[in-house]
């Protein structure tokens, strides 16, 4: 009886560690969930002045706080009236921040660890750094109009706070946006 003594090829040992270090690649830094990429563009935009990227980012619902002629409509005609509100909202932020000046090397670091995300929002921490120097923590909430998320609030946050929030209190937030998101 004879044996079959043919060997693996090593190149497929290779080719295998190659694809694994290519996927980790991809997963680490290229593929960011769609939540974090949304508060990125965001600030990318806002420090280049691009009022309309900033605009497209933002919830209807945050922005209306600066519209009152939309305050009497529904959640859902102020969701059909995105593409006015995102119009009127850049014209009053490029008017606000008509005088601002941001410094050249000023970004924004997001921290993965404390994304969380449901169905309907996100919750994204991240830090701005200047000159290699970190300051303060902020945390951005997002919901999802339309199957994209958008930032619904901004506001400073500390890590330990964030860590804390758990599934059952992001399960209550997409709760009520899944509500706000249904009404007529």
């Amino acid at each position: 009886m004879e044996t079959n003594t043919k060997t693996f090829p090593k190149i497929l040992y290779v080719i295998i560690i190659a694809i694994l270090g290519l996927m980790y690649y991809y997963a680490a830094y290229i593929d960011t969930p769609e939540a974090e990429k949304t508060v990125q563009n965001f600030y990318n935009a806002y420090f280049e002045k691009d009022y309309e990227t900033v605009a497209e980012n933002l919830s209807v619902f945050w922005s209306i706080q600066f519209l009152p002629e939309y305050h009497n409509l529904s959640p859902a005609e102020i969701i059909a009236e995105r593409e006015n509100i995102e119009k009127d909202i850049a014209l009053i932020i490029s008017e606000i921040e008509k005088d601002t000046k941001y410094p050249e090397d000023l970004k924004i670091v997001i921290n993965p660890t404390l994304t969380k995300m449901t169905e309907n929002s996100a919750l994204v921490a991240y830090t701005f750094e200047e000159k290699g120097e970190t300051s303060g923590m902020e945390v951005a909430i997002l919901i999802k109009e339309k199957g994209t998320y958008r930032i619904y609030n901004l506001s400073p946050a500390n890590p330990s706070d964030i860590e804390n929030i758990d599934q059952k209190a992001m399960q209550t937030l997409d709760e009520n946006f899944k509500g706000l998101l249904e009404q007529e």
